[in-house]
């Protein structure tokens, strides 16, 4: 299957309820390829086995997914358990079936009672040199770099699958690289590169953590290319940053970060545990010596010498980012893997930990107007099209930062706008591809002239024809003198023509755990808590108030080697 193709069937999922149920034990749910028709089957109030009687679901996505979690229901004897990373929309209207059976059957699952009677009976403990608790990309660098000093290390990841939010990202690595940049006559150095990452941020960061990420990037992409992953011999900008330095990997998404990093867990010999979610920091004279975690049921304690705190953001807890932003309530998208919840800052929080710029929640403004992922969109728009509202009328220079950007499009009417390119938007055979399934799909909408175009949006053909042919003129002559946008590279002028509608979602949450150079993690005194390091997005401080695209990745990496590292090393 075609790698862009995959990437619909993960993310443009839709679930309702079936209406037409005849029996108590079965259910049928709506997912994207069609019905999928559940029956569970049980002795008194014992799930004994659930089936899938029907499903056109994709077999190496959705149904794989499905299978999982059926597994770990019987077990548990518990609709309580965590969705599965990269199906979450599959597994949602799995779990709907589920609880639609349940309630028509009247039946109460028991053993939920007694498996928390169990927990609190049983105790196992497991001693290693370093515990990471969490299994996205920033722990995964995290574990590897530990185990690469010699170390014995646990990773223990709360859902059924690694991959967290870094497997459903876009996944664009920003780096200076001037012989590559060279090629396309880009002028480049760390300098620029902290200045715009600092200032884009509202210099709101850590600046010791802002310089740190620049000028290691390069190193963070070596040790990735050390361990098996290929980027592309290509280079661009993204959503909210002004130069090109963003390299994209082979898939051009997160699905190949994860399988290199998987694949170098195995090689150094770091042990994963799947659904082990962490509960608590275990403390000893002020010190983290270990985390307290649940497994299926049972109490399971990891101790260790040091513990890294990698569990990502909370941009999936509707009530956190609500305490720190009352704007971002449950009507909000949100692009984020369900398991983001915040659950490492709160621990953290428990044991004191100083938080820094948790206000800080970034909005992505050009989202899929369905779901809120970020996987639907015309390739190379930033660059190559041009944003309009509703009227047909641009309202911002395409190349403002993400957050001035969100904030615009949130204005417009109905909250959505349109990205618009000509054909001129990419020579890639891949993206072509793509561009044929966004338009299968109902992505994205396709015409040969503007006047067609403009019909099909519901606009005035005068309004979108006058829009394009004042942006063709500001290409021209490179002077955009109505909204002062900079990068001004493609005229809109080669038919057919592409619009796609987009929206904001919440994207990543900006604040966490306050961290120094090494990677430790500060009291609310700005001391080091011993023994407690972190990296990746459960962290704050490194981006300020406001991210510049394609700096998630190198952050994580960066951060989660010099956590990892430092974690293996200091006592």
């Amino acid at each position: 299957m075609n790698k862009y193709l995959k990437i619909f069937v993960v993310c443009a999922m839709s679930l309702t309820l079936c209406s037409c149920q005849r029996k108590k034990n079965v259910a049928v749910v709506k997912g994207y390829q069609g019905d999928i028709k559940i029956q569970a089957n049980f002795e008194g109030n014992t799930i004994k086995s659930i089936e899938i009687l029907e499903s056109r679901e994709t077999k190496e996505v959705g149904l794989q997914a499905i299978q999982q979690m059926i597994a770990s229901i019987i077990e548990q004897q518990s609709l309580d358990v965590d969705v599965i990373a990269g199906a979450t929309e599959s597994c949602n209207a799995f779990l709907t079936g589920m609880h639609s059976i349940l309630n028509k059957s009247r039946i109460t699952l028991e053993n939920q009672k007694n498996n928390t009677t169990d927990a609190n009976e049983t105790k196992n403990q497991y001693m290693y040199d370093v515990v990471v608790i969490g299994g996205g990309g920033a722990g995964l660098t995290a574990a590897i770099s530990s185990a690469m000093e010699g170390k014995n290390v646990a990773l223990v990841e709360k859902t059924e699958a690694i991959g967290g939010d870094t497997l459903i990202s876009t996944a664009m690595y920003n780096c200076v690289d001037p012989e590559l940049q060279k090629k396309y006559g880009i002028e480049d150095n760390e300098e620029l590169f902290f200045e715009e990452t600092y200032n884009g941020g509202h210099q709101k960061a850590k600046a010791e953590l802002v310089r740190i990420l620049t000028s290691q990037a390069d190193e963070g992409m070596q040790f990735l290319k050390d361990l098996g992953l290929e980027f592309k011999p290509i280079i661009d900008n993204c959503l909210g940053g002004q130069q090109a330095r963003g390299h994209f990997s082979k898939a051009e998404n997160g699905t190949d970060y994860i399988q290199v990093l998987s694949d170098a867990c195995e090689k150094y010999g770091v042990d994963v545990f799947l659904n082990t979610k962490a509960q608590s920091l275990i403390t000893e004279d002020n010190q983290v010596i270990g985390v307290e975690t649940i497994h299926h049921g049972e109490n399971v304690d990891y101790y260790a010498n040091n513990v890294v705190l990698a569990t990502g953001g909370f941009g999936y807890n509707v009530e956190m980012r609500m305490k720190y932003n009352q704007n971002l309530t449950g009507d909000m998208l949100c692009s984020n893997a369900s398991s983001s919840t915040g659950d490492g800052i709160v621990m953290a929080e428990e044991i004191n930990a100083s938080l820094i710029n948790m206000e800080y929640i970034e909005l992505y403004p050009m989202a899929d107007v369905y779901d809120g992922g970020l996987h639907n969109s015309i390739p190379n728009v930033i660059n190559k099209g041009i944003l309009v509202n509703r009227q047909g009328n641009r309202f911002i220079a395409e190349d403002a930062s993400r957050d001035a950007l969100a904030s615009e499009i949130q204005a417009q009417e109905d909250g959505f706008v349109y990205s618009i390119v000509d054909d001129d938007y990419s020579i890639d055979n891949e993206e072509k591809e793509f561009m044929e399934g966004l338009i299968m799909m109902g992505h994205v909408v396709k015409a040969d002239t503007i006047e067609e175009l403009a019909e099909k949006l519901d606009m005035d053909p005068f309004v979108l024809q006058q829009t394009i042919k004042n942006y063709n003129r500001a290409v021209d002559t490179q002077s955009d003198t109505q909204f002062h946008r900079l990068t001004l590279e493609n005229r809109i002028d080669q038919p057919p023509f592409y619009a796609n509608a987009k929206t904001v979602t919440v994207h990543q949450t900006l604040g966490g755990v306050e961290i120094n150079e090494n990677a430790q993690v500060l009291d609310k005194n700005k001391e080091v808590i011993k023994g407690l390091f972190a990296c990746g997005e459960v962290t704050g401080g490194i981006h300020g108030a406001n991210r510049l695209g394609g700096n998630s990745f190198p952050d994580m990496i960066i951060f989660g080697r010099i956590a990892g590292k430092n974690a293996a090393e200091m006592q």
